[in-house]
């Protein structure tokens, strides 16, 4: 789903900010950069849901939202530890998560659907 008109306010785990016209993280995606994180290695495809995703491990939690101007993603692993990333959305079908102290991205993401 590209876009969504989202009514309700605050944090969503499913992934979806609330406002007009926002962006969802929601669906399956191909890891394209020549770095990775987790399972996100060059060629993996990973998925976000409703409340899980398949990151970091096969069975994280995540939430997904905005900070002032930016997109954050905290995914914690199915054996604990929790890691924040900064995310650039470059269009509906392109992202690029980055650490917090990261100038270059650790992930880059391709829609697949």
């Amino acid at each position: 789903m590209a876009l969504i008109i989202a009514m309700v306010g605050g944090l969503s785990a499913c992934g979806v900010i609330s406002g007009a016209s926002t962006f969802s993280i929601q669906g399956t995606w191909k890891s394209v950069g020549t770095k990775g994180w987790g399972q996100a290695q060059p060629g993996a495809i990973v998925q976000f849901g409703e409340s899980q995703a398949t990151l970091y491990s096969p069975r994280d939690t995540y939430a997904f939202y905005k900070d002032g101007s930016d997109y954050k993603l905290e995914v914690t692993g199915v054996f604990g530890g929790t890691s924040t990333f900064k995310v650039k959305v470059r269009d509906v079908n392109n992202i690029e998560l980055y650490s917090e102290a990261g100038s270059s991205p650790d992930v880059i993401l391709k829609r697949v659907s």
